[in-house]
Parts: structure tokens; sequence; C-alpha cells
């Protein structure tokens, strides 16, 4: 079938399954009168873009995600007009958030949504004796196959989000009625479930491997390669917390599992990292996604005929003034310090005030006086050049997130070999695979500027200057190198929450942060009660009680 979530994605995609608003935009834990709709056309295809769907709302998952993994530790500010435009931000910076932040509700909010629509796709789909239609004709078993372990995927994504942030939460995988309230599963049951999910679509034949995807068709979809890496993730979280006692289990059975999914892609997928990081940020977004990097992600566009603007991140987290941004995201001066200065991915991970970038036949300054910008720095990776901007507007363009990139996976996998005293020289050579591609083959020019002033330190690296200067060696302090190359990495993209809480590195992070830079009280109130982060206290109203706060907030 030549229908494919990417299409529906394009556009408003709730607009495009509003013929069955009746049926997918009631509570998604609601018990629906399902009969007719399910002999709709399309009727399973809707249901799996359903699931899909809460990942593109700007500001309730991709805004949120980052201002929660990104901008509540040393990565970035909320930014904004001024200090009273995102003071949810500020005060989960800080590290003490009220119960009512609305940051926090949020995300509670969006990603049930999420798990409610999956848990519905999944209980229609897994009926017997369907008679589903696409176009007519009959949908196979195998294609029902897919959407129901998308879905799984979908819904271990969500929920995982949900641990990351409140760690234990009521775990939901059946329609419920909304009358229905249920307490808090500990960790070690979500642990199960997300796992469990995970597996069986990483034992679905029908979910196939990125390798064998129809780029014009698929790309936007789940593969088994972003399920295996997203295991991987889960389970160095999952080890991180049982190293610091903060949950039951063996963290090297959980190391082990973090490898072995990993070295499945890297055996098996056939995938290569992007030549150029700036191939990925540059801003033309269809040969960053359409390289075998890109392994999971959310594709947007802009279509004139409906008016539908592309995801708001795009807007949100660029310069104000001149540029025409909100200037949000705002990048901490201590992570443009923590880059080699022979680091090209600062370039294009990071704008500078006075940075000069092309605009047509003109000329683009940018400015980050007179707003709510500590750093002057602004998010290059959210950025859109104006080139790829339709009329020069930021939210008219195909800008998109990485949700998981094949860099990622190298890194999963050398820091899990690590951490089960594998080989030195398999980390040090996966280390140096994502290295390499920063030093030696990364522009050191952005081509889409007149003046960077972060060139100016930037040299050209051959081999022989690689491997005397800025390859890993053996003999290196391997735990620390890891955690710097993440940084550098994945700089600004919502993980530097999840790898400061499984390091065990938050408090003593953040109060060094706070020691050092004493802006917006951030840092200020870091200690072993800050995470997990209080339960939505709305929530906990609305269940009448069976939902209790976290100890630490209580």
């Amino acid at each position: 079938m030549k229908k494919y979530v990417y299409i529906l994605l394009l556009s408003c995609l709730c607009l495009l399954i509003s013929c069955s608003d009746s049926f997918l935009n009631r509570d998604p834990m609601g018990r629906l009168d399902e009969s007719a709709y399910m002999n709709t056309d399309d009727a399973a295809f809707k249901l799996v873009t359903s699931c899909y769907a809460p990942l593109h709302d700007g500001f309730a998952y991709s805004i949120n995600r980052v201002a929660i993994g990104s901008e509540s530790v040393d990565d970035a500010d909320g930014g904004g007009s001024d200090a009273g435009d995102r003071p949810q931000t500020t005060e989960l910076g800080k590290g003490y958030p009220l119960s009512s932040n609305p940051l926090l509700q949020e995300a509670w909010t969006q990603r049930y949504t999420g798990i409610g629509r999956c848990n519905v796709g999944i209980a229609q789909l897994s009926k017997e004796d369907l008679s589903l239609t696409s176009g007519g004709q009959p949908i196979s078993k195998e294609t029902i196959s897919r959407y129901i372990s998308e879905m799984k995927f979908l819904r271990a994504w969500y929920y995982f989000d949900l641990v990351n942030t409140f760690e234990s939460v009521p775990l939901i995988t059946t329609v419920q009625s909304p009358s229905d309230r249920l307490e808090k599963a500990s960790v070690e049951e979500i642990r199960v479930q997300l796992y469990k999910d995970l597996d069986d679509a990483i034992n679905d034949p029908n979910l196939p491997w990125r390798k064998n995807f129809d780029l014009s068709t698929e790309l936007g979809r789940v593969s088994k390669d972003a399920v295996y890496t997203f295991k991987g993730r889960i389970a160095l979280f999952f080890a991180g917390l049982m190293e610091q006692n903060k949950m039951q289990g063996n963290a090297q059975e959980e190391y082990t599992i973090a490898k072995n999914a990993t070295k499945e892609v890297i055996s098996n997928g056939g995938l290569a990292l992007a030549t150029d990081f700036q191939d990925l940020y540059g801003g033309d977004y269809d040969k960053g996604f359409a390289s075998s990097e890109c392994l999971f992600t959310c594709l947007s566009k802009y279509v004139p005929e409906t008016g539908y603007l592309t995801d708001s991140y795009a807007i949100m987290n660029v310069g104000r003034n001149n540029v025409g941004g909100w200037g949000g995201n705002v990048p901490t001066t201590d992570l443009a310090m923590s880059y080699d200065t022979q680091d090209p991915r600062k370039l294009f991970t990071i704008i500078s005030d006075g940075d000069i970038f092309k605009k047509g036949n003109d000329q683009e300054i940018h400015n980050y006086k007179g707003y709510y910008n500590f750093s002057l720095l602004q998010n290059r990776k959210a950025f859109v050049p104006y080139d790829y901007r339709v009329d020069g507007n930021l939210q008219r363009s195909k800008w998109a997130p990485y949700w998981i990139r094949y860099a990622e996976t190298l890194l999963i996998y050398a820091e899990s070999v690590l951490k089960t005293e594998g080989s030195k020289d398999e980390v040090v050579k996966y280390l140096n695979m994502v290295r390499h591609r920063a030093f030696v083959s990364t522009s050191k020019k952005d081509q889409f500027a007149i003046q960077r002033k972060f060139e100016g330190t930037l040299t050209d690296v051959n081999e022989s200057i690689f491997e005397s200067r800025f390859a890993v060696k053996i003999t290196d302090n391997l735990e620390q190198v890891i955690k710097n190359e993440r940084r550098a990495e994945f700089a600004l993209e919502g993980l530097r929450l999840y790898d400061l809480i499984r390091w065990g590195d938050y408090v003593k992070t953040m109060q060094a942060f706070s020691a050092k830079y004493n802006y917006a009280g951030k840092g200020s109130e870091a200690s072993d009660r800050s995470w997990p982060f209080p339960i939505p206290q709305a929530e906990i109203d609305r269940s009448n009680g069976v939902l209790t706060q976290n100890e630490n907030y209580k």
C-alpha cells in the first residue's frame, strides 16, 4: 500500500483525519462505538496516523520536550521577550518546580493522549476477523501487523517521555473509561511493559529495516533500526537508575541489553553517518532526512492550499528582532564553552549575536540584544536559512526535529561496551567514527552565512592531524569522553536531562552552573529532591487521591 504516515503529516494532520473526528478525537481513554468507523475505507491507516499525530504538536510536543530536556539544565535557557515570557521554564530550571508547572502538565496530558490513541489502535487492529480496506481493496494481515508494531513503538516512546520526567506513572495499556482512575505503577513494572512493546515490534517480520524503506513513500515511519536504538536508549537509562539504587535490577544486564540492541543496528542496518554534520542542520532538510543517519523524525511541510504551517519549534527557538523568531531555547555560555575550538559542530549548533546570514540578494544580521537572552546566542539547529522559507516566513518550511540519529546508535554501543568491560579498542572505534565526521569531513564554513563568529577558530583537519590531536585513545578517560561527545553531538535536541539523570550528574552539574553563572536562579534549588519532577497536582485532584505525589515533592 503506497499510503504512508509522511503524506498525512505534511499538512494539518488532524484535519486530514477529520472524517473520523467523531471516533479519534474523543477522550483517548474512552470506550468507543467503533463498529461504523471500522467499516470505513482506510480506517486502519487513520488509526495508526492518529498515533503519530501528537508528535506533530509543536508547542505540546517538540517545544515541550526540548524545554524539559534541554532548557531545564545547563544546555539552554528558556529565552523569550522578557523574564515573564515563559516562567514555567525558568521555574523548572531552578530545580524544584511546583506541581502546577504548566510544562509538566502539558507533558503529562499530551503523552497520555498519544498513549490513549495507541491503546485504541492496538485494541481495534488486534481483533479477529477484521475486514479492513484501503482504496476499496482488502488490507493484508502483514500490513495490519506492521501498523500494530508501529503503535507499540509509539506507546513505548510516549511512556518513556513520562518516565524520564516523572519516573513512576499510571501504566495503561487497554482502552479505559473516562471515569477510571489508576494509581502509579512502579518504574520496574513500566520497564517490563516498554521492553514487551519494543520486543514485539522487533520480532515482527513485517516491520522493515530502514534500508528496505521506499523513501519516496515511507520516510517518517517507524523502522526496526529506530526500535532497536530506542531500546538501547531506555536500557542505558534504567541501568543508570539501578546504579544509583533508584530502581531494582541489575545494571550490567541493562548495559548488555543496550549493547546487543545497538549492535543489531550496526551489523544489520546498513546505515552510515551523514558525511557532513551541516547536511543535517544546514537547511536542505530533504538531504538530512533522506540520509541513513535519520532513524526517527516527524516530517513536515508548509502547504499553502490549507494554510498549514510547519512545526512552531522553528520560529519559537530562533532570534527575535529582525530575524523574526520568538527567541526561545537560548544556548548557554556553558554549552558554547564546552566545545573544542576546532569542533565545527559548534558552528551548526549555535549562532552568535552579530552573525550575518544570506537573505536572497541581501543579508540578515542577527541581533540578539534587547530581550531575555543572557548569552547572546541562539539555536542554529532550529534556524531555517532564508532560501528554505516560503516568503521568508520561519513557519513556512520543511523544518522538523531528529528524534533518533544513527550517531546515537554508535554512542550507545560505545558506552554499553565500556560499561560491560568490553574491548576498549571497540569503544574507541565507534567514538572515533562520530568524532571523525565532526572534525574531518564536516564543513568549516556555514554555506548559508556571510559571516560566522565561530568559523574563526576552525581549520581543515586531515587524517594525520585527526589521529594526532582529535582521535580518542584507549588511554583516555573514556567515560568522560563519552559524556563530552554526547553533549557536543546532541546539544539542544532534548537529551541532556536524560543523560544527567542517568549518569547521576544532575545535582552537581546544576549546582556548579548556579555557582558559576547565577543567571535567573538556574540550578539554585537543585538537590537530591529535584528529580523525579512532581506529578501535576491537577491530575492528583482529578483522581480523587488514587494518584499520589512523588515522595520528594510531598
